[in-house]
């Protein structure tokens, strides 16, 4: 029997407190814990606000926030939270107001979120000295590359000794976000809430077919060319483009996620056919040449059963794919490649201006500094003076970055200036962390991939697990390919908490999932916390407030 570690005053001898009594008894004296420090911070922030300084009151109740929801807001609302300012906020913050520091406000959340983890991390060591729960199938794949990818970027670190500012300019890029796979890879989340972080990217899918709508519409028709100018709430300017690779790659997600729900008898057919009509038009107005290749392997991913049934499945489902590229092409040639091609001489001309240039290794402009992915690779292989370790651990991390807000451009990137030597994630690994590094790196995309591959080929999970697994692993084999098509993986939060959170379902499903449909609904354990009982550190992975 689990020991309250408060009790309701005295009780006579041989007779048990009243439940009630010791709840009224801990809430009371929780509220008289909590009362002093809030009238401290009541009064710091009313000192502040009379120093007449906007931007001092607007940090110190950012930092006063920040405080309360580290110790106050469980877990799972914190994810939410960083879903909605990753998503949603910051991007739209930067395309509608210039606001271009608004990154921060992302990095800033995945690094409270990373913290809570560490604390959590702390309190279950705790617990589990007094007995764990039994965890589920190894997940070596996933977390042995992650953890040699770590070594890497520390013993790069050591060798290079890279200036303050690059290396802070690279720590706050590349690690914040990896606190969402750490979280599902230490704790058992209850599976209705994995659920529901999922149900919530098909909320903010949908949300981005009117602001696409208004992009395309009036925004993009200012630009000379209309290319990357509609990007969604993921970031961007209205002139100079933005992300707007991760708003489709966002959209397919969403969209093979609800067939997914659809194929496993959780969603409706006409709510699934809406969900993917609306991130089909968003891909249709967003121009991203890739989506030829990621619609039609995600949707195989999670059909694969129905459209491999027989010949006449084959058919019927090669027809509509068919159907939906041609309609694709028809649309982005009118909207957007139609002038480029049309003054392109010959089927060379015309193949490169499509998007050969991709493989071109000497397409290098010194001019604008802008390179082909194929060029940026073709650059490392051919450089004379990287010596042995320098091959296989690169330059510090953050050596290849072309400008930063907070220590300025790379080594690599001064080197070779004014090119861009960071045109693909790739590009930036081999040059960063070296062959060592960047291997372990495309390691864990690619363990993602065959773990949920396997777990898939067994069955065994619920159809909401099930429908979870295969839409991260169609996303994970995108983002294998995305490591070749840009940076973006390394350095936008957007992209790498999409990957990162895909990542953690599949560790999460093949971890604990087989732990979670034993014990039911509420993990083994521990009891399940009331509803109206205040958050502790472990809240949201062990008590989460979604239970019964």
């Amino acid at each position: 029997m689990m020991k309250m570690p408060f009790f309701a005053g005295r009780s006579r001898v041989g007779a048990a407190p009243a439940p009630m009594t010791r709840r009224k008894a801990n809430n009371t004296r929780l509220s008289l814990l909590l009362l002093f420090p809030l009238l401290f911070l009541a009064l710091l922030v009313g000192a502040v606000a009379g120093l007449d300084s906007p931007v001092l009151l607007v940090i110190v109740s950012g930092a006063i926030f920040a405080m309360l929801a580290f110790f106050l807001v469980n877990a799972n609302i914190l994810l939410h939270l960083l879903f909605v300012v990753t998503f949603v906020i910051q991007g739209s913050a930067l395309y509608f107001f210039g606001l271009r520091s608004a990154t921060w406000i992302a990095v800033g959340m995945a690094g409270l979120f990373g913290m809570r983890t560490f604390m959590d991390l702390v309190v279950k060591s705790r617990q589990q000295r007094r007995g764990g729960a039994p965890e589920g199938r190894p997940v070596t794949l996933i977390m042995l590359p992650f953890f040699a990818y770590l070594l890497c970027y520390m013993v790069s670190i050591i060798l290079n000794r890279p200036s303050a500012g690059q290396l802070m300019s690279a720590l706050k890029s590349n690690l914040p976000v990896f606190g969402v796979l750490l979280s599902f890879y230490w704790f058992a989340w209850r599976p209705a809430t994995l659920e529901r972080l999922w149900q919530s990217l098909i909320w903010i899918g949908v949300l981005q077919l009117p602001v696409v709508l208004y992009q395309h519409f009036f925004v993009s028709t200012k630009r000379d060319n209309g290319f990357d100018s509609v990007v969604g709430t993921f970031g961007g300017t209205p002139l100079g483009g933005g992300l707007s690779s991760m708003l489709v790659l966002f959209v397919v997600a969403v969209s093979v996620y609800a067939l997914a729900r659809w194929n496993r008898g959780l969603m409706s057919r006409p709510l699934a056919l809406l969900v993917f009509a609306i991130g089909l038009a968003v891909i249709l107005l967003g121009e991203v040449k890739a989506a030829f290749i990621w619609l039609p392997l995600g949707v195989f991913i999670v059909l694969r059963q129905r459209i491999m049934k027989n010949l006449f499945s084959v058919i019927a489902y090669g027809i509509l794919a068919v159907a939906m590229l041609g309609s694709i092409y028809f649309v982005y040639n009118a909207l957007y490649w139609g002038q480029t091609l049309n003054h392109s001489k010959g089927l060379e001309g015309k193949l490169d201006a499509g998007g050969g240039y991709f493989f071109d290794t000497h397409n290098v402009n010194y001019l604008t500094g802008e390179i082909s992915r194929g060029a940026s690779l073709a650059l490392w292989a051919k450089d004379a003076t990287a010596s042995i370790p320098k091959r296989l651990l690169g330059y510090g991390p953050g050596a290849s970055k072309s400008s930063s807000s907070i220590g300025g451009s790379g080594v690599i990137a001064r080197r070779f200036a004014p090119l861009n030597v960071d045109a693909t994630a790739l590009a930036v690994l081999l040059w960063d962390v070296g062959v060592l590094g960047a291997a372990a790196y495309s390691l864990m995309a690619v363990g993602g991939v065959i773990l949920g591959w396997r777990y898939m080929r067994r069955g065994q999970g619920s159809a909401a697990q099930m429908a979870i697994v295969e839409a991260s692993v169609a996303v994970l084999l995108i983002y294998v390919s995305l490591l070749i098509y840009n940076r973006t993986m390394l350095d936008e939060p957007t992209v790498q908490l999409l990957y990162l959170f895909c990542m953690g379902s599949v560790v999460q499903v093949c971890r604990y999932g087989q732990v979670a449909a034993t014990a039911g609904p509420v993990e083994a354990e521990v009891p399940v916390r009331p509803r109206w009982r205040a958050a502790t550190p472990a809240g949201a992975m062990r008590w989460s407030t979604h239970g019964k």
